[in-house]
């Protein structure tokens, strides 16, 4: 499957983006599992960027540490469920409530365009377990 990319991002653009400098982005790399490019000037892969975000909105509107993102979050199986067990609702929801986030934070809208196509490609109730 192909994904659609609307930028490419290096480290100077993904700081901008985040609203922090770069010295500040090495240290997101990794509590987030990111591999940066390896050359100057080179671009981080979608996946990276979609890690980050899901930090960005974390530290951010969840209000964990970086720490607590690894020691808590990522064993929980990731932040919709830490979300889901913290604050009673779905991830989605979440993100869609004024009194939680920033409705206009770019992260938070791609992060929400990211889910929404992700809902799209899943099935209606159907699973493994369930064809057995």
């Amino acid at each position: 499957m192909v994904k659609n990319i609307f930028m490419l991002y290096t480290r100077t653009t993904l700081a901008a983006r985040y609203g922090i400098t770069t010295t500040s982005l090495k240290e997101w790399y990794s509590p987030a599992g990111v591999i940066p490019p390896r050359k100057k000037g080179g671009f981080f892969k979608e996946i990276d960027i979609e890690q980050l975000d899901f930090l960005c909105i974390a530290t951010r509107y969840v209000k964990v540490t970086k720490n607590e993102y690894q020691l808590n979050v990522l064993p929980m199986g990731g932040l919709s469920e830490y979300v889901l067990s913290s604050h009673k609702i779905p991830l989605k929801d979440f993100l869609l409530d004024p009194k939680y986030v920033n409705q206009e934070d770019e992260v938070v809208i791609e992060v929400l365009r990211r889910l929404e196509n992700d809902a799209a490609y899943q099935s209606s109730g159907f699973t493994v377990e369930s064809a057995a």
